[in-house]
């Protein structure tokens, strides 16, 4: 068995990879993690999945056996609260049961760092490694049952009621109450059904979906895709909003529908709000994206002098930056995002604020404001394709570079950019990537150019290369 921790911790299937036992192991190499490093506290929170709570309670009694306090939930909570909390109570980390977007049939273990931030790489890959030397040599994990630790005060329970005053403070309430917009939104049966109502019913029109937990989460793939949001893009139309929000499973990610039903994506959201706080707010200084988002931020950073930074894909990168002030805002294409003087990890709460306010103060939709910026700075159309793969993924690696390699040699090609999986940079500005998942058996093609038929080319490239790669180091379950 082998547990790995990939962009965003570990995940498995429940009863299958996820189990108790599992679980006692991954904390224990948490638990001597923090100890190598002086550490005596985490946070310790978890989503409304199936047994997340009693997974939750196992790892504080690993801790506990370790005389490591634990602040615990006593609800579920979303990522974005632990991270707050987590830089609160100053904690030397937080531990989050949840697999976030996944399906219900996952579960999983993330490990924050004292920053409230994902941990980053030498700490995730100190905790594998003491993970693996376990599996090599098994020991007698230490353990202190939950009820006995809260007596001896290495469990303290808590109830969170401090993140919605915090949040406020980040956004405009008085134009968002003065404009009472309608919006509905959508928390996917999950963490954020306790959160964004909160704020958003005293200050706007606000009605939810999908407002009771469900560990099933009613049936949804609880991922703020324009695929998933099928249920609130029909509330929205059919109900004459202006506005439809959601937020994922634990309620990091966002989700933007507009007033007619259209998906608006995180890499048309991200530079919208990137343009508004340079703008609106007059907040000055870089943006920081991933490899895979939108270069639109490129030339809206280029435009007022600012530079646009690029990480890897992952969180963590993006937190760390804007938390060390490197950049004023930052974000990623799959619906992350923070702020500067904000908690070091994604916030989907607080990013649906924004564009509450946003909308709220321009009193235009969200494609028109997206219209604004390609008017100003170009046209963009950006897609994703998830391919699913069988097979040892270091021979599919292999051969996908082996196709891509050449290429750099064709005319049209600027150059090929290895930072994270492969991304191929044309002259004219577009751009393709090839990029396995860190938590998913899938690979991920990003495509990005100025026009659709352009777009489209990209896609059916990446569908070539793909094939090809597959039939040579693994099989293609599309």
């Amino acid at each position: 068995m082998k547990i790995h921790f990939g962009t965003s911790g570990w995940r498995g299937i429940i009863a299958k990879d996820f189990t108790f036992e599992n679980v006692k192991i991954a904390s224990f190499a948490i638990a001597q993690h923090l100890l190598s490093s002086g550490g005596k506290s985490v946070i310790i929170g978890y989503d409304t999945r199936f047994l997340s709570e009693e997974f939750a309670k196992t790892a504080a009694e690993v801790l506990a056996g370790y005389g490591i306090k634990s602040y615990f939930s006593l609800t579920d909570l979303p990522t974005p609260v632990i991270a707050y909390q987590t830089v609160s109570k100053k904690t030397d980390g937080a531990i989050n049961i949840t697999a976030s977007h996944n399906d219900p049939y996952y579960n999983g273990i993330k490990f924050s760092a004292k920053s409230g931030g994902p941990a980053l790489p030498e700490e995730t890959k100190d905790i594998e490694s003491r993970i693996n030397a376990f599996f090599k040599k098994p020991e007698s994990i230490k353990t202190i049952p939950f009820e006995t630790a809260m007596e001896k005060k290495l469990i303290v329970p808590f109830k969170e009621n401090q993140y919605t005053d915090a949040v406020k403070k980040l956004v405009d309430i008085d134009i968002i109450r003065k404009k009472r917009v309608k919006v509905i939104y959508d928390p996917f049966f999950a963490t954020g059904r306790k959160y964004f109502p909160k704020v958003a019913r005293g200050i706007a029109n606000c009605t939810m979906i999908h407002a009771k937990r469900d560990t099933l989460f009613g049936g949804l793939h609880p991922e703020p895709t324009g695929k998933n949001l099928g249920p609130l893009r029909r509330k929205v139309v059919n109900s004459g909003a202006k506005l439809g929000l959601a937020t994922d499973g634990d309620a990091d990610r966002f989700g933007v529908v507009d007033g007619d039903g259209t998906f608006i994506s995180p890499n048309m959201v991200l530079p919208i709000i990137y343009y508004y706080l340079l703008t609106e707010r007059k907040m000055k200084g870089n943006v920081v994206r991933t490899v895979a988002t939108t270069h639109l931020l490129d030339r809206i950073a280029k435009s007022f002098g600012y530079e646009s930074i690029e990480t890897p894909v992952g969180f963590k990168y993006i937190g760390d930056a804007v938390v060390k002030g490197k950049a004023i805002f930052g974000g990623e294409e799959s619906g992350g995002a923070t702020i500067k003087g904000w908690i070091a990890d994604k916030d989907g709460i607080f990013v649906d604020l924004l564009v509450l306010e946003i909308v709220s103060r321009r009193n235009k939709s969200m494609k028109a404001l997206f219209k604004e910026l390609t008017d100003k700075f170009g046209s963009v159309y950006s897609n994703r394709l998830d391919f699913n793969y069988k097979g040892e993924r270091e021979k599919t690696e292999t051969a996908l570079k082996t196709i891509i390699r050449p290429l750099e040699k064709e005319d049209n090609v600027e150059k090929i950019n290895e930072t994270d999986g492969t991304k191929i940079i044309f002259k004219d500005g577009s751009w393709i990537l090839f990029r396995f998942s860190g938590t998913e058996p899938k690979i991920r093609v990003y495509a990005e150019a100025t026009d659709k038929k352009q777009l489209k080319r990209l896609e059916d490239t990446g569908r070539n290369i793909i094939n090809k790669a597959l039939s040579k180091g693994g099989k293609n379950e599309i």
